[in-house]
């Protein structure tokens, strides 16, 4: 049930919350692989062998993809809503490239297994490389959430906004003495499903009905379409 690899980690704080339950705020040191299981009850002990991080040079190269792993995971942070807005603040003052790299994969909303790969990995290039992998993966996934998200709310906007403005017409009707029209946009309506006509003249009917329904019958318009249809 245990990875090989893990990390130390400091216990800053722990808090009693209000169901019983325990939260415990850590601090990660270093990264370890486990050697040899020395205990299992009452707790577990194991010897380890520490995997401190190797920062390579800082060749063009290098100094771009760091570039880009902080470019990233600001869009990541800008668009996205479960990473905290604390994050951005200490992303932008991190000078420290291997922490860098463990807070960016920290935070990101992806399968354990994935976090747990770029744990394992000791060369650090290739670290940094599956890291932004995984921010490419996870910018395209933020920004296909958002754009379902605004295309949801949009047609329930358009909803909302055609909700009320057919209360509105429905008032103003009333005001104008109620939809007398009514009736008889129903007799012709009636007709019409009797009729065997094209498609195309179906369709002209259908609109001339829908235009009536937004007019008072007082109107000059209101006489000329629906003598046209009638």
């Amino acid at each position: 049930d245990f990875f090989s690899v893990g990390t130390v980690a400091q216990i800053l704080k722990q808090i009693r919350m209000p169901d019983d339950s325990l939260t415990v705020f850590i601090r990660g040191r270093v990264r370890y692989r486990i050697q040899e299981w020395k205990l299992e009850e009452p707790y577990f002990s194991a010897s380890v062998q520490y995997m401190p991080d190797v920062v390579p040079p800082f060749t063009e190269e290098f100094s771009a993809m760091i570039a880009s792993v902080r470019e990233l995971s600001e869009q990541i942070l800008m668009k996205s809503n479960h990473i905290p807005q604390e994050a951005g603040i200490m992303l932008r003052n991190i000078e420290n490239i291997a922490f860098l790299t463990h807070f960016v994969a920290s935070n990101l909303n992806c399968d354990v297994k994935e976090k747990q790969s770029l744990l394992e990995e000791n060369d650090f290039t290739k670290r940094t490389e599956n890291l932004l992998r995984l921010l490419q993966i996870e910018l395209q996934h933020v920004e296909l959430k958002n754009k379902i998200t605004n295309k949801t709310k949009g047609e329930l906007d358009k909803q909302q906004r055609e909700y009320f403005l057919n209360q509105q017409l429905k008032a103003i009707k009333d005001e104008l003495g109620g939809d007398s029209n009514e009736r008889e946009l129903k007799d012709l309506q009636k007709r019409a499903e009797s009729k065997k006509w094209s498609q195309a003249a179906a369709d002209m009917f259908t609109k001339g009905i829908e235009r009536l329904e937004r007019m008072h019958p007082t109107t000059p318009d209101f006489s000329v379409t629906y003598n046209h249809l009638d």
